[in-house]
């Protein structure tokens, strides 16, 4: 065995143990249990990006919580609601011409953990900034592609408070 490889054998867990590095799912089980009732409210304005919602968050129950659906017995209920999206021009070019847009999606999250009887409520925020050539229609799927895109961050977003929450409460 050569040194370099004595090095990611031995090292590198120790290395991670000694800092008691513990994976973010682990501060999320503070907060999210392993069976989820997810419910996202449908926006009479845009029922489309809805349903994308609905998707977007059922599989992050499973990647990232590594949890599962369960409408019958749940022990955790998450309520995903779109509060607002817009689509702004941020540039334009030399004759005038938008070029340079930015999706924004506003989201409201309220989980309920049914065990600990705890509420937690969200508010996140996902952009999404996208270039087009000039004189270019922006059709509706653009759109949505960008909506995708902005709410996927916002989730990620999501996330990261959720684990930075579960933090707080495993101290």
């Amino acid at each position: 065995m050569n040194y370099q490889s004595a090095i990611f054998k031995w090292f590198f867990p120790l290395f991670f143990i000694s800092c008691a590095y513990e994976p973010s799912n682990v501060y999320q089980k503070e907060i999210i249990s392993n069976k989820i009732k997810t419910t996202v409210e449908i926006s009479t304005k845009k029922p489309k990006e809805s349903a994308f919602l609905t998707d977007a968050l059922n599989e992050a129950v499973y990647t990232v919580f590594g949890s599962e659906i369960d409408n019958k017995n749940p022990t955790t209920k998450i309520t995903l609601k779109l509060s607002s999206s817009s689509l702004n021009t941020l540039d334009y070019d030399e004759n005038g011409f938008p070029i340079l847009y930015r999706s924004s999606v506003n989201l409201k999250a309220i989980i309920k953990n049914l065990k600990t009887k705890k509420t937690y409520t969200y508010n996140v925020r996902g952009n999404y900034d996208f270039a087009v050539s000039a004189n270019s229609i922006i059709n509706d799927q653009l759109k949505f592609n960008a909506f995708q895109k902005a709410s996927t961050n916002a989730l990620n977003k999501l996330l990261a408070e959720i684990t930075k929450d579960g933090a707080k409460n495993d101290n």
